[in-house]
């Protein structure tokens, strides 16, 4: 999805969703047929019910929906130092920044649990004031920069080469449909591909694996100036 328009469909989820494993297979990764897929079944917090979201490279979720859409909208999402989405830096709401981690005179939020550095994805959202999400790829995970200056990490790992461009689309969608950011760190994140059905019934969830996405406090620098 890099480099280009990504739209998210978000869905509460009104009926059973089937979810399989995905089986896993010896030798190279094959792709997968399928939608991106999240599924988000709340704990404790302000998400009450499950919800399903899906990043399609088309405006259209195909396929029968598991319930009423809350949400739908198209962003464009690139990855820093591709030469293939250069051009879409200055108009890209997700950045994606390959090796993100080392902080400006090592400035480092206490804030933050330990080991995660904050200070290039905010110079990215700085540098790019279209930007509403950059994300900073790490050793067991991600971290985003919110453009309001929040900050999240992400942790998990489901086999996928564009997680962080995943991720980066998912905290987009999330925040642009109203969704309550701190209902995320408790809640069970599912992630994994849609197919649909053309029978009329909903679909099946192939979930690759787990992530948690854990909202830590505000940068010590807020986006766009220093705090005082």
């Amino acid at each position: 999805m890099s480099g280009r328009l990504v739209t998210v469909h978000l869905f509460r989820l009104e009926r059973v969703l089937a979810v399989e494993r995905l089986p896993t297979r010896p030798g190279p990764a094959v792709p997968r047929p399928g939608t991106p897929a999240f599924l988000v079944t709340p704990g404790e917090g302000p998400v009450r019910e499950p919800h399903v979201m899906f990043l399609a490279r088309g405006r259209r979720c195909h396929g029968a929906p598991p319930g009423a859409r809350v949400f739908g909208g198209t962003h464009v999402a690139a990855r820093l130092g591709d030469p293939a989405d250069r051009d879409r830096y200055e108009v890209a709401d997700v950045l994606v920044a390959p090796d993100v981690l080392v902080a400006p005179g090592g400035l480092v939020d206490p804030g933050v649990p330990a080991g995660v550095a904050a200070g290039d994805v905010s110079d990215v959202l700085d540098r790019y004031p279209g930007c509403e999400v950059a994300v900073g790829g790490r050793a067991h995970g991600c971290l985003a920069g919110l453009r309001d200056g929040g900050l999240v990490t992400i942790t998990g790992a489901v086999g996928e080469d564009t997680w962080p461009t995943l991720c980066g689309s998912f905290l987009y969608g999330w925040q642009a449909a109203r969704m309550p950011l701190d209902g995320l760190g408790t809640a069970s994140v599912i992630v994994g591909r849609y197919t649909g059905s053309s029978t009329g019934l909903p679909g099946t969830l192939e979930a690759a694996g787990r992530a948690r996405f854990e909202p830590v406090r505000r940068l010590l620098q807020d986006v766009g100036g220093s705090s005082t």
